[in-house]
């Protein structure tokens, strides 16, 4: 399915701001490409929330055995459904991984026996659907983009062909990144996939402590942290830190080149 016919069907917008988003996207996913995997799984998840109809949205990957590790979650409840899925081997997005083909599970209140833990859990947090798509690099599953639904149903066909297309450009990404360095390449390197999780969950105490110092949203929040980031030649992790320990600090507004790229208007 080419890009150009998501662009112009999804949300009914074929130019403008709804085209400049999606173009925005595919690039920040593909800013692993440049050596940054765990970035890949941020906008990943960052803009998947934003252009798709869903509540709830995570990234997990494989370590270089193989096994599944959840990265970045948008909420303490996907937090809990992929550390239910993973321990207890069963749901629709560990089934997505292994069998590296789109899982969806429409409706919660319809019982499904693979994984009937898992839709208990899932309907008492409010999940009313599921939508799992693989994160494929080179043939092979790396890792899977997970979506949740408060209402039931699972995406349009456009919005699954965007999920879908976004989630490639994440699959392409990190697999270039897992390349670059020497031995097993199923996926990221343990210490590095242990890295990635540690920065994710700092990355994400920053962006909160930002938001509500400086009175902005999530979203802008975490574009300010890039591009300061960005400026100051800093791993963004290194930069949350910083900011964390309270010995970085950030204020508004930015200069011309410190401007968070479409922080405005992207909502």
């Amino acid at each position: 399915m080419k890009l150009g016919w998501i662009v112009q069907d999804v949300g009914g917008n074929s130019s403008g701001n709804r085209e400049r988003m999606i173009a925005v996207a595919f690039d920040e996913i593909g800013a692993a490409e440049r050596g940054d995997a765990l970035e890949a799984a941020h906008a990943l998840v960052r803009w998947s929330m934003r252009l798709l109809d869903v509540s709830g949205a995570g990234v997990m990957l494989t370590d270089d055995h193989g096994s599944l590790r959840s990265v970045i979650v948008t909420s303490d409840l996907v937090r809990a459904l992929e550390a239910a899925e993973l321990r207890d081997g069963r749901g629709p997005c560990v089934e997505s991984h292994r069998t590296a083909a789109v899982v969806v599970h429409p409706d919660m209140q319809v019982a499904d026996s693979r994984w009937l833990e898992f839709g208990v859990l899932a309907w008492s947090g409010g999940v009313r659907a599921v939508h799992a798509v693989p994160v494929v690099g080179e043939g092979a599953a790396i890792g899977v983009l997970n979506l949740f639904r408060m209402t039931p149903g699972g995406l349009s066909d456009v919005e699954a062909a965007l999920a879908q297309a976004l989630a490639g450009m994440a699959g392409t990404a990190v697999h270039r990144r897992a390349a670059t360095r020497p031995g097993p390449r199923t996926g990221l390197g343990g210490a590095e996939l242990a890295a990635a999780i540690a920065d994710a969950a700092i990355v994400q105490r920053a962006t909160g402590m930002l938001a509500a110092r400086l009175r902005i949203d999530i979203d802008t929040a975490h574009a300010v942290l890039q591009r300061v980031a960005a400026d100051r030649d800093l791993n963004v992790g290194r930069l949350a830190n910083s900011v964390v320990a309270g010995t970085a600090t950030i204020t508004l507004p930015l200069s011309i080149a410190s401007r968070p790229p479409d922080a405005a208007g992207a909502d």
